[in-house]
C-alpha cells in the first residue's frame, strides 16, 4: 500500500513539471521531456523506473446511429461499425509503445446504455480505462451576424456545432493526469506516429526559438537553405 501511494506520488510530481515555479526545473525543456518519454522503447518503459507516456484519447461523437444524410444508411451503427474501430486501432499502437492510454468519449446523444458502453470497454486493449460524457452538446442563443438575438422572446436552444469544443472542459480537469492530450472528431484515425510526428515537429519550432533568443540578432538561422521562388499564389505573406 505504501508503495503503490510513492508511486502516485511519483506519477503527480511528474504532471506537475509544467507548473513547477522551482527554478531548478528547465521549463525550456518540456517539449524534449515529453518528446523522451513518447519515443522510448516499451522494453525502456518499464527499465527506466518512471511513469509511461500517458495519454487521453478524446473523442467527439454526435450521433449513434447514422441519420441518412451524407450518403450514409439510416439507423447504421455508426458507433459499432465506424466510431469503435477507428478507436481501438488507434489506441492499440499506442498500447504496444508501452504507453498508458484511457479513452475518453464525449458524446451527443442522450444516453450511451450499459450494454453499449461494455461493448466499447470490451473491444478496447487491456488496461485502457474509459470515461463516457453523454448529453454533452451545450447550449446557446442564436444570434445575428451583428452578435444581436433574432428575436426579442428568443429562447436557449442545443448547439451541435458546439460539440467539438467541449474537449477543452475535459483537459481542463484532468490536465494534471496525463502527458498529452488527442483530441479529435469520431471520423478521425490518429495513431501513435501522428502523436509522435506533432512532438517531433513541435520540438523542431521550439528548438529553432530557442536558438532565435541565443542568437545576437533574435533570429534563428537555418543552413543550407532553399530559396522560396513561388510566386504570390500559394505563398505565405506573412
Amino acid at each position: 500500500m505504501q508503495q503503490q501511494k510513492q508511486d502516485t506520488n511519483n506519477q503527480m510530481m511528474m504532471r506537475r513539471r509544467l507548473l513547477d515555479d522551482n527554478k531548478d526545473v528547465d521549463h525550456d525543456m518540456d517539449l524534449e521531456h515529453v518528446l523522451h518519454l513518447a519515443t522510448r522503447t516499451a522494453e525502456d518503459t518499464f527499465t527506466e523506473g518512471t511513469p509511461p507516456f500517458r495519454v487521453l484519447f478524446i473523442v467527439t461523437t454526435l450521433s449513434e446511429y447514422d441519420k441518412g444524410t451524407r450518403g450514409t444508411t439510416q439507423g447504421a451503427d455508426r458507433l459499432k461499425d465506424l466510431v469503435l474501430p477507428l478507436i481501438v486501432d488507434g489506441v492499440q499502437t499506442m498500447v504496444e509503445r508501452g504507453w498508458h492510454v484511457d479513452v475518453y468519449l464525449i458524446c451527443g446523444f442522450e444516453k450511451l446504455q450499459e450494454s453499449r458502453r461494455q461493448m466499447i470497454q470490451d473491444a478496447l486493449p487491456t488496461g485502457v480505462g474509459l470515461e463516457v460524457w453523454d448529453d454533452a452538446i451545450p447550449y446557446y442563443y442564436e444570434k445575428k451576424f451583428n452578435q444581436e438575438l433574432k428575436r426579442p422572446d428568443q429562447s436557449i436552444e442545443f448547439a451541435p456545432h458546439g460539440l467539438s469544443r467541449q474537449h477543452r472542459f475535459v483537459v481542463r480537469d484532468k490536465l494534471m493526469e496525463y502527458d498529452f492530450f488527442s483530441a479529435f472528431e469520431d471520423d478521425m484515425r490518429i495513431t501513435a506516429d501522428h502523436v509522435v510526428n506533432f512532438l517531433e515537429m513541435s520540438a523542431q519550432i521550439d528548438r529553432a526559438r530557442r536558438a532565435a533568443e541565443r542568437s545576437p540578432d533574435g533570429k534563428a538561422h537555418v543552413s543550407p537553405y532553399t530559396k522560396d521562388l513561388r510566386k504570390v499564389r500559394g505563398k505565405s505573406m506573412d
